[in-house]
C-alpha cells in the first residue's frame, strides 16, 4: 500500500479517452434542490413558452375538439405554496349541456379523478396504519380471506393464495388478484347480454354472474363470495397486474385496524390536515364542479360504495397540486417513510417504467451525454365517466404537476400534457439546480495549518469541524455523534492535524454536462487526495496506477443541521472514480456504474473520505467553508 500511495503523488493529468466510462452519480437529486422557483427567470419564460403552446395547440386549435371539453393544468413546487405555472380552459359549448356545474373552470374547480383516490388511499393508510405491517398477510385482518385460505390452502391456478398475499402487496399491485369484481369488470353489466353472445361468448345460467355491479353496487359480504368464485391472475409477488380490487381491501385492512369508517380516516387523515376544502369523498355539490352534461351519464354523481378506496373521490386542480406538495414536504409522515414511499417496488416489460405504491414510476433520462443521468416520475392516472386526470411528481427536482380534465377531449390528451411538461419542465430546472448550485458552493477552499496549538477561547481553523456542542440537529439524524473529549473548539488544547504551515486545498466547479458539484485540486500537505481516494476505494494495483483518471463528485445526502449562529451545516457525499477507464456498455452482467458499492468504503479513524460538510450563512445565501471528515480540517472559501 505504501508504495502505491508514494507513486500517486508523483503522477501528472493526463488526457482522458474519447470513449470514457460516463460519471456514475447515486441514486437522487443530483444538486440541491433548487429553491425561490418563482423568481426564476428561466422558470418564468418557460411558463411564457407554455402559455404560448397551450393556446395555439389546444384551446384555439379546432382539430383537437377543445369547444367540447373543458381542464385545468397546474405545475406546482414543494417549497412555494402558489403555482409556478397554471392554465385552465373551459369548454366553450358547456352551456349547451345544461350544465348543473360552474360555468368557468378555475383552481377551485371540482373534478372526478377516478384512480388518484388510490393515492389517497395509501396515503390515508400510511398516516393512520403506517407501513409496519406491509409484510403480513392479509388473512391477518380480513377474516373472509383466512376462511378461504382454509378452504384452499396453498392456493391454485383458481383460487389465490391468501396467505401469501401480503397487506403491501395490494398497495404495489403484486397481489396476483384479479382486476375487478362486478362493478369494473364484468362484461354482463357493461354491454347486453343477447350482443355479447353475437360476438362469441356462450349462453350461460344468470347464476353464474354476479349479482351486484353498477346499480346497485356490490357490498362487502357480496365481493367477498365473488372472491371465492374467481381466479388470480398470478401467484402472489410473482409480477404486477393491476388491481382496483386490492384498494378496496387496503381500505377494509385501515378499517379492522383502526377501528374507524374508511372515508372518515381519509377526511381527518388527509383533507383536513393538509386543508384541501375542495377535495371529497362523497359527490360534492353540482356548483362546485365541471359537469360535460347530465349528472348520471357523466359519473359525476356515481357513487362506488364498499369499493369507494378504489376511485370514489372529487377534487380541483389546486387541491391536487396541494396534496403533492404535501407528499414531497413529508406534511403527514415521517421523511423517512416517505421516502421508502417514493420508491419502486416491481418492474414492468418496460425497463423506464416500473411499479409502486400506486404509483406509475417513470425513469426520464436528462442527459444526451450520459446514461446514468435521470429523474424518476411518480405519477398516478385516473379515468371515470367523462373525466379524466394525473399526478405527477419528481422528488429529485422538488417538483409535481396535476391535470384534469372533463368531457370529450382527444385520446391521451392528459399524456400528452404530461410529455411536454416533462420535457419542458426538467431540463430547465436542472438548468436552475446547477446554476444556483454553482452560485453558491462554486470556488477555492484552503485550510493552512497553523504553528502554535490552539488554546481556551480562541476560535481556530485547526478545531475538529463536526461538533454538535456547536450546531443543532434538523435531519433525522447527524452525521457524526458529539464526542467528549478534546475534539470541541471550546476544548483547551486541540492537536494541529497536519505540520505547521501544510495546506489542504481543493476547488469546487459545475460542468454543464456533468452530475453534481465536481471537486479538482484536491491537495492535502502535497498529496492529490482525489487520486488517493479513487486509487485506495478502488484498489488499484501499483501498475495500473499511471493509466488512473481520478474524478469526485459531490451529491446531496440532505442531511441538513442549524447553527447556533444562525448558518447551516450541509452534507454530501462523494463518487470516487477513474473515468480513464473506456465505458461499459455492451456488458451483459458487467457494468462500469455501481457507485452505491463504494460509498463509505474509504474511512480513516472512523470518518469517511467521501463525506464533505459545507458552512452555509443562510442571512447571506453563501457558504463559508467546507469540511472533509476523514481530513479533520476547515477550509475556509478564498474566492
Amino acid at each position: 500500500m505504501r508504495r502505491i500511495l508514494v507513486a500517486l503523488a508523483a503522477i501528472a493529468n493526463l488526457g482522458t479517452p474519447i470513449n470514457a466510462k460516463a460519471n456514475c452519480p447515486l441514486y437522487g437529486p443530483l444538486f440541491p434542490r433548487p429553491t425561490n422557483l418563482a423568481q426564476s427567470l428561466a422558470i418564468q419564460i418557460a411558463g411564457y413558452t407554455l402559455d404560448d403552446v397551450f393556446t395555439r395547440a389546444i384551446d384555439n386549435d379546432s382539430s383537437t375538439g377543445s369547444d367540447h371539453f373543458s381542464y385545468a393544468v397546474e405545475v406546482f413546487s414543494g417549497s412555494e405554496k402558489k403555482p409556478l405555472w397554471s392554465h385552465y380552459w373551459t369548454a366553450p359549448n358547456l352551456p349547451s349541456f345544461n350544465s348543473s356545474g360552474v360555468q368557468k373552470v378555475d383552481s377551485n374547480t371540482v373534478f372526478r379523478i377516478g384512480s388518484i383516490t388510490k393515492v389517497f388511499t395509501v396515503l390515508t393508510f400510511l398516516a393512520t396504519v403506517g407501513d409496519g405491517i406491509w409484510n403480513d398477510p392479509v388473512t391477518k385482518y380480513v377474516p373472509e380471506f383466512a376462511e378461504l385460505a382454509k378452504k384452499d390452502p396453498g392456493g391454485s391456478m383458481w383460487a389465490p393464495d391468501w396467505d401469501s398475499i401480503t397487506v403491501g402487496s395490494l398497495a404495489s399491485q403484486t397481489s396476483g388478484i384479479i382486476r375487478d369484481y362486478a362493478l369494473l369488470g364484468e362484461l354482463a353489466y357493461q354491454v347486453p347480454l343477447e350482443d355479447l353472445r353475437k360476438i362469441g361468448f356462450p349462453d350461460i345460467p344468470i347464476e353464474e354472474f354476479p349479482p351486484c355491479g353498477i346499480n346497485p353496487t356490490c357490498n362487502r359480504t357480496q365481493i367477498m363470495k365473488g372472491m371465492g368464485r374467481t381466479p388470480p391472475s398470478f401467484p402472489p409477488g410473482t409480477t404486477p397486474t393491476y388491481s382496483d380490487l386490492g384498494f378496496v381491501f387496503l381500505g377494509n385492512i385501515a378499517e379492522k385496524v383502526t377501528g374507524r369508517d374508511f372515508k372518515s380516516l381519509v377526511q381527518d387523515a388527509v383533507l383536513t390536515p393538509l386543508n384541501l376544502t375542495h377535495t371529497f369523498v362523497s359527490v360534492p355539490r353540482d356548483e362546485l364542479g365541471v359537469i360535460p352534461g347530465n349528472r348520471y351519464k357523466t359519473s359525476w354523481a356515481f357513487e362506488m360504495g364498499e369499493e369507494s378506496a378504489t376511485g370514489n373521490m372529487w377534487t380541483s386542480v389546486g387541491d391536487l397540486s396541494a396534496l403533492g406538495r404535501g407528499i414531497m414536504r413529508s406534511t403527514l409522515l415521517k421523511p423517512a417513510m416517505t421516502r421508502r414511499w417514493l420508491k419502486p417496488i416491481a418492474f414492468t416489460s418496460d425497463p423506464k417504467s416500473m411499479v409502486g405504491m400506486p404509483w406509475g414510476v417513470r425513469q426520464i433520462n436528462i442527459s444526451q451525454d450520459s446514461p446514468y443521468q435521470f429523474v424518476h416520475t411518480f405519477n398516478k392516472i385516473g379515468s371515470l365517466g367523462s373525466y379524466t386526470s394525473m399526478l405527477a411528481i419528481i422528488p429529485e427536482l422538488d417538483i409535481g404537476f396535476s391535470i384534469l380534465a372533463a368531457g370529450d377531449p382527444p385520446p391521451g390528451l392528459a399524456m400528452d400534457i404530461a410529455d411536454t411538461l416533462t420535457k419542458t419542465y426538467i431540463p430547465t430546472l436542472m438548468y436552475v439546480a446547477r446554476y444556483q448550485a454553482n452560485l453558491t458552493y462554486s470556488g477555492e477552499y484552503r485550510y493552512v495549518s497553523p504553528n502554535t496549538t490552539t488554546t481556551s477561547g480562541t476560535n481556530s481553523t485547526t478545531a475538529a469541524p463536526f461538533q454538535n456542542s456547536t450546531s443543532t440537529s434538523t435531519a433525522t439524524g447527524a452525521p457524526f455523534p458529539t464526542s467528549s473529549s478534546g475534539t470541541s473548539s471550546n476544548s483547551s488544547s486541540t492537536r494541529n492535524p497536519y505540520p505547521p504551515g501544510a495546506t489542504v486545498s481543493l476547488r469546487i466547479s459545475t460542468d454543464p454536462s456533468l452530475p453534481g458539484l465536481g471537486v479538482q485540486n484536491w491537495t492535502a500537505n502535497g498529496v492529490d487526495m482525489g487520486l488517493i481516494a479513487v486509487a485506495i476505494g478502488s484498489n488499484i494495483s501499483e501498475s495500473y496506477i499511471e493509466k488512473v483518471r481520478p474524478s469526485v463528485r459531490l451529491y446531496p445526502t440532505t442531511f441538513e443541521e442549524k447553527t447556533t449562529g444562525g448558518g447551516k451545516k450541509i452534507a454530501f457525499k462523494a463518487v470516487f472514480e477513474d473515468v480513464g477507464l473506456e465505458a461499459n456498455t455492451n456488458g451483459s452482467m458487467s457494468t462500469d456504474c455501481a457507485s452505491w458499492v463504494g460509498v463509505t468504503s474509504v474511512v480513516y479513524g472512523s470518518r469517511p473520505l467521501d463525506m464533505f460538510v459545507f458552512e452555509v450563512d443562510e442571512e447571506e445565501g453563501v457558504v463559508r467553508a467546507v469540511e472533509n471528515a476523514a481530513l479533520r480540517v476547515r477550509m475556509e472559501k478564498v474566492s
